[in-house]
């Protein structure tokens, strides 16, 4: 009677059974992709080891781009959408950085840790057709993702040359695992070289991978974007009779409809700050009128259209050369709090006044960016 055994052997990627009598030679035989039981077929656990040592360097390649895709949307795309929401949150031209890094840091982990564990991919090996599996050739779980996650932040970490010890231990070791797949004992492997049946869950978890993608690269521009705010020049707003300008950045625009009678009509909407210039020429007053009886004519205006109005201590200060009173007042528009940095400003031919405002509990963070465009101020004719 012969008695029969199945074997394996690899050929492009797929599995082939082959009968072997069990009188010859078996020593030779190699634990096989399955173990027969009736008509029920139970994956052996050591298939994916076996195929992991059929790779040559072309899987290092595709880990390491997987990884670069995956680096790119975390740090612009993710790193974007946390600094939008904290900075929303904290209604702040510039967040709280401590709490956008404790955030990223903390995304960025479950991102492999939840990603990896239920489906086997991220973003980037999804893209290069690799999944993270165990030794069966299916999700590795969460409990080998976290293992994984744990030992990536020390062998891919990009601080540590760009992820280099991971590469140099793929390319080293026979199935071609790095610390993290060692220690978890998961392997990674291209898609087309598992069987259809540990596919069969990666077209559920697509449609959730390609929305966080767009979702992602919408505010990777927003984070980019941002970054070229603080780098290109800021925009120039002229009067309306061309004859004074201030310097405001790229999220500052025009718009008229502030203030009918002002000069110079400018807003940050993102963040809510409003400005206007308005200019008066010298000849409309009396010729005894003084730079401070003009501040206080126009402190006496504001003060008159709010509710509950305080005024804070007033300074001398210089604005490009032309001398200066700078005050602050504080009160409820509509029963709302707001807070004003009023600086009159006079100049050889005119009585300025800079108007800007915000909501009371976000002038702490506003007043740095209202005072460096107003001291941006000056006469055209003096450029």
């Amino acid at each position: 009677m012969v008695k029969f055994n199945w074997d394996f052997k690899l050929t492009s990627g797929v599995y082939h059974l082959e009968e072997q009598d069990l009188t010859k030679n078996q020593s030779t035989v190699v634990p096989g992709e399955y173990a027969t039981h009736g008509s029920y077929r139970r994956p052996e656990p050591d298939k994916m080891a076996v195929l992991s040592g059929t790779y040559g360097a072309s899987i290092f390649f595709r880990r390491w781009a997987a990884w670069i895709i995956d680096f790119i949307l975390i740090v612009f795309g993710y790193e974007g959408l946390v600094f939008f929401v904290v900075k929303k949150v904290a209604d702040a031209e510039t967040p709280n950085m401590g709490m956008v890094l404790g955030i990223f840091l903390i995304g960025s982990f479950c991102y492999y840790l939840l990603l990896e564990g239920l489906t086997g991919y991220t973003l980037g090996k999804f893209v290069l057709r690799i999944q993270v599996v165990n030794g069966e050739g299916r999700s590795p779980g969460l409990v080998k993702s976290l293992i994984r996650t744990l030992i990536q932040l020390v062998d891919t970490n990009p601080l540590f040359f760009l992820g280099l010890p991971a590469g140099v231990c793929v390319l080293a070791t026979p199935k071609k695992q790095r610390l993290g797949d060692m220690a978890a004992n998961t392997y990674v492997v291209k898609v087309q070289d598992l069987r259809a049946v540990n596919r069969q869950k990666t077209g559920i978890f697509t449609g959730a991978i390609i929305l966080m993608t767009i979702i992602s690269v919408i505010y990777a521009a927003f984070f980019i974007s941002s970054l070229i705010t603080q780098i290109v020049k800021p925009e120039v707003f002229v009067s309306k009779d061309n004859q004074f300008a201030v310097t405001a950045p790229l999220s500052w625009s025009r718009d008229d409809t502030i203030n009918e009678d002002a000069d110079i009509s400018i807003k940050n909407e993102f963040s809510e700050r409003y400005l206007i210039v308005l200019s008066e020429p010298k000849d409309d007053f009396d010729s005894s009128m003084t730079l401070q009886e003009y501040k206080q004519i126009i402190q006496d205006h504001i003060e008159s259209e709010l509710t509950n109005p305080e005024s804070g201590r007033a300074s001398d200060i210089v604005v490009n050369g032309y001398p200066a009173i700078e005050f602050t007042l504080k009160g409820e528009v509509e029963d709302t709090p707001i807070m004003y940095n009023v600086t009159t400003i006079e100049t050889p031919s005119h009585y300025h006044q800079v108007l800007a405002w915000t909501y009371a509990s976000r002038y702490g963070r506003a007043q740095q960016e209202l005072r460096k465009i107003r001291d941006s101020f000056r006469e055209m004719n003096m450029m």
